[in-house]
């Protein structure tokens, strides 16, 4: 039997369904270690960790010797979830997610000085307390060291999609909630970075298709006993 998964990394937990050839579903949660509560702050490698375990699980559980995982498909429940990372991709933050509304004196001021309203036609959707963009301020302003020192700053299936396969990308379909990216000309808008002080370098790369061309790193291949042929889908 063939099987699909899909992931989606919640608030709390990693909520994995197992989707068999006739359409069976069970669903399955696995809580990232140390966490009660939604609120709770929780680390990015907190989070891959779960996944690995989630995804090792499953194999491991499948009733037959030659069932096997063919395809996994991954969301994130986590808002928009950013953090910075060094140069190494080492997280510097925990997630932030924007939910307890903690930057939105950054989306009144760019409202107000008009260039709030010209970021929004170019991203095509409204300015939120959640974006990565207004999260990026926040950090800035409000966790200085951590924005100084970081390379890099991505969300959380970006960081999954590094840990897993070593790739440092991001769908357009995500990329477009970041608030940094132009939707007319499919790249990280100029003038959304220079508002955060940002380099397009410091962002992941924009892919198009939403298949990872790229086998599993060797480790999380041992780790989660999926093969190479195991098809892995950003969303």
């Amino acid at each position: 039997m063939k099987y699909t998964v899909t992931i989606d990394m919640a608030a709390i937990d990693v909520v994995a369904t197992l989707i068999d050839e006739n359409q069976n579903q069970k669903v399955m949660h696995f809580p990232y270690e140390g966490m009660a509560f939604p609120t709770d702050p929780v680390t990015p490698d907190n989070i891959v960790n779960t996944l690995v375990d989630a995804l090792a699980s499953m194999r491991a559980d499948l009733p037959g010797e030659y069932d096997e995982i063919v395809e996994v498909r991954f969301a994130t429940g986590i808002a928009n979830g950013w953090f910075a990372l060094d140069e190494n991709f080492t997280p510097l933050t925990d997630v932030v997610s924007g939910g307890d509304n903690r930057a939105a004196k950054y989306v009144d001021a760019l409202m107000i000085n008009g260039i709030g309203g010209q970021l929004q036609r170019k991203t095509g959707l409204p300015m939120t307390a959640t974006e990565p963009l207004v999260l990026t301020l926040w950090m800035k302003n409000e966790r200085p060291e951590a924005y100084t020192n970081a390379a890099h700053f991505m969300g959380v299936l970006e960081y999954v999609t590094y840990r897993l396969f070593g790739l440092n990308i991001v769908d357009e379909a995500l990329a477009a909630r970041t608030g940094y990216y132009n939707v007319a000309h499919k790249t990280w808008d100029v003038q959304a970075l220079a508002v955060t002080g940002l380099t397009a370098e410091q962002l992941p790369e924009i892919v198009a298709d939403t298949e990872i061309k790229a086998p599993l790193l060797p480790e999380v291949m041992a780790k989660t006993g999926l093969n190479a042929d195991t098809v892995f889908y950003l969303r």
